[in-house]
């Protein structure tokens, strides 16, 4: 018996609540809703059936065995569906390389399996959790995760999705991504499909997990990149935020904060609608927030659940909390990581050097900066291949074009949507604290000093949430009064309507100044209301904090009104999200490149005469993909930008990335020749570069009737025309 109960484990405490477990049914019943609604219900039941059985439940296993967690179950699905994602990646990585794409998939039922027939695994597995939420926690952490979910719809598959049916509402870089994805399902290593003979190094790891998905469940990757994957990671990105802020609210074997019930809810909400105050009633000084990149930047929606995951196994590590074993998650995620997105690793590398700064005697530091190190100059080698994708130091370019005061609304704007960071108390005590503020200012550090600022400072972003929100919580505990929640509260709601009324009151003024002067006396107004109530009804604690509180507690929420109103505003919608693109395919145009993908073999090649998706003048945007992304097969000369090649061009030139000049006019010229003024000559170079058909887009540009003289006609639509080179 002793022996027995010695293997079970120390006592469980239990799964929550029937109230706590309720809070996740909104959460669920909404991302059926959204799943449905853009997608064919076969198609989600299988993405469904995928995600669980061969992502997250084989993922949990790995998390609960190697990892020993069993912290939340909040925590536990959305780190095991992390973890799963970078098993299947890394899987797909080694299938790909020989050859067994579509047998990927077949590391989780092993997994699965030794988690039901092991005694000892099934133990570990199968438990309950260590703290599970309360049920108040649970239901606010339910509405925040059901505004930012509902907000990323908002702003991506219900304006973008079902694809391809509307030329006035598109976005080429989603085209972009299906065509890297498309490549990703055959090709090794990835290629752009939009143009021959051109390399392409970039985080790609996106398009692989794309691809491993598509093949283990047969939905095209129209259906998985515009209505279904962005989800799942988005949802895991939540979850993970609120478990980060757990982390400094809830230690372990300790006893909880009182501000544990509302901080990981108020972390979640502020870092996916957050950012910026958004003073102004036309334009948005905003765009970092979880929103802003969870659908229309898939590779920063993906970077991000691994940079959150990360950083939760780093805080585990650096505090020395058993076991050992958790290195062995840390290395996997790092390497998914790797190539996810480009600027995860140094900001890791950031967090860990800053703990070893601080705090010399941290082996485990030490290790974190050699193994981040390591790995981030084995991929600049291996996956980027030494290229710079138009990363370049060049300080204040977010800036560039601004006058100074402008610059500095912005930075201020951006501040006190985090304000909450300056009163973290003695935050360099706890090397946890000291990584996720080396990793915060590493991305505000390259969004100062790159070319690229947006992208360091979105991956930086939800951690200064995080940060913010634990400071809020040191404020309301130097209160002494469990009714803290009730300050919060109020400011917050204050604060929401205080934003809102500034900003349309904001309509008549001009200038940025005026606007943020009389937001920022907003949310001073606010906090001083909520001090006087808070003394006047003689609750403990001093006037000054009390004030403090209410004022940080009124930035950080007011930050989310514009994305809140854009909810049921369209004019905020456009505000805060901008308008769709256009230059798009018409649905006649979709269904010939689809047609052409249902025809051809994989390694046919494609010549087209459609390269600018709008012309200015002499310029060219040349982002045109689709017609790679819908026939997965390689063009000729579709596009020419979002290459390794154009970047440097762009780089050196200062020309607008996506209007570089293509550098070999005379290939461009031969290509257009066979659309223009065909000849048997012509067809016949064509034949020589190995090009067996012609998508002749009637929109694009003139095609000359004789061409179906030298070529065989196959597929005709009202807007675009397929031959076949005989």
């Amino acid at each position: 018996m002793h022996s027995r109960a010695r293997r079970r484990g120390p006592k469980e405490t239990g799964a929550g609540t029937l109230a706590g477990r309720m809070a996740a049914l909104p959460v669920l019943l909404l991302v059926l809703v959204l799943l449905i609604s853009r997608a064919p219900v076969f198609d989600v039941l299988k993405f469904g059936l995928y995600l669980a059985a061969l992502v997250t439940l084989p993922g949990l296993v790995l998390w609960r065995v190697i990892g020993a967690y069993r912290r939340s179950l909040v925590e536990d699905f959305a780190a095991g569906f992390a973890i799963g994602t970078a098993a299947q990646l890394i899987v797909y990585l080694a299938s790909a390389s020989v050859g067994l794409q579509c047998w990927a998939w077949v590391w989780a039922p092993i997994v699965l399996v030794l988690g039901v027939l092991d005694r000892d695994v099934r133990n570990r597995v199968w438990r309950r959790v260590e703290a599970p939420l309360a049920p108040l926690t649970a239901w606010m952490l339910s509405v925040s995760t059901v505004l930012v979910l509902f907000a990323i719809y908002r702003k991506g598959p219900e304006r973008y999705a079902p694809a391809y049916t509307d030329p006035l509402v598109s976005d080429p870089g989603m085209a972009f991504h299906q065509a890297l994805a498309a490549s990703a399902k055959a090709d090794v290593p990835i290629v752009p499909l939009w143009i021959g003979g051109e390399p392409m190094k970039f985080h790609t790891f996106f398009h692989q997990v794309s691809a491993a998905t598509s093949w283990a469940t047969g939905i095209n990757l129209t259906q998985l990149i515009y209505a279904l994957i962005w989800l799942p990671f988005a949802l895991a990105g939540c979850a993970l935020v609120f478990a980060l802020t757990q982390r400094f609210t809830q230690l372990p074997g300790g006893e909880p904060s009182s501000a544990a019930v509302w901080a990981g809810p108020l972390a979640v909400l502020v870092a996916g609608l957050g950012g910026a105050l958004e003073p102004l009633h036309d334009l948005s000084l905003g765009g970092v927030s979880m929103v802003a990149g969870a659908y229309l930047s898939p590779t920063q929606n993906l970077g991000l659940m691994f940079a959150l995951v990360l950083a939760i196994l780093a805080i585990d590590v650096l505090r020395k909390q058993p076991p050992r074993s958790r290195w062995v998650l840390l290395l996997l995620v790092m390497l998914a990581a790797a190539g996810a997105k480009a600027t995860v690793l140094p900001m890791v590398i950031c967090g860990f050097l800053l703990v070893f700064l601080f705090r010399r005697s941290t082996r485990a530091a030490f290790f974190g900066v050699l193994i981040a190190l390591g790995l981030f100059i084995g991929s600049a080698i291996i996956v980027y291949g030494g290229e710079s994708s138009g990363l370049q130091v060049k300080f204040g370019d977010l800036f560039v074009g601004l006058p100074p005061y402008s610059a500095a609304v912005i930075l201020a704007t951006w501040g006190l949507a985090v304000v909450g960071v300056l009163f973290l108390r003695r935050f360099w005590r706890d090397p946890g604290g000291i990584f996720a503020a080396g990793f915060a200012i590493g991305g505000c550090v390259a969004a100062l000093l790159t070319t690229q600022p947006l992208s360091f400072y979105r991956m930086a972003f939800p951690f200064l949430a995080v940060l913010s929100c634990v400071g809020l919580t040191r404020l309301v505990e130097r209160l002494e009064d469990r009714l803290g929640i009730a300050l919060v509260g109020a400011a917050a709601a204050l604060g929401l309507i205080g934003c809102g009324l500034t900003r349309w009151g904001a309509t008549d003024l001009k200038g940025v100044k005026e606007p943020l002067l009389w937001s920022v006396g907003a949310m001073v107004a606010v906090g001083l209301l909520v001090a006087v109530g808070w003394k006047a009804s003689r609750r403990s604690g001093g006037l000054a904090t009390a004030f403090f509180a209410a004022l940080v507690a009124a930035c950080m929420v007011g930050a989310a009104a514009l994305p809140l109103i854009g909810l049921v505003s369209e004019q905020a919608s456009d505000v805060v999200y901008g308008r769709p693109s256009r230059g798009g395919p018409t649905e006649a145009q979709a269904s010939a490149a689809r047609w052409l993908k249902k025809n051809s073999s994989r390694n046919d090649l494609v010549a087209t005469n459609a390269h600018c998706i709008a012309r200015q003048g002499n310029a060219c945007d040349s982002r045109h993909f689709w017609i790679a992304a819908l026939s997965e097969r390689q063009v000729l000369l579709e596009g020419w930008v979002r290459t390794n090649r154009s970047s440097r061009i762009s780089a050196t030139t200062g020309v607008d990335p996506s209007k570089v000049p293509y550098w070999n006019k005379d290939q461009l010229t031969a290509n257009d020749a066979a659309f223009t003024s065909p000849s048997m000559a012509v067809i016949e170079r064509l034949r020589k570069l190995g090009v067996r058909w012609l998508y002749a887009d009637n929109l694009a540009g003139e095609v000359s009737p004789a061409l179906k003289q030298y070529v065989r006609l196959r597929h005709a639509t009202l807007d675009a025309t397929i031959y076949e080179i005989r």
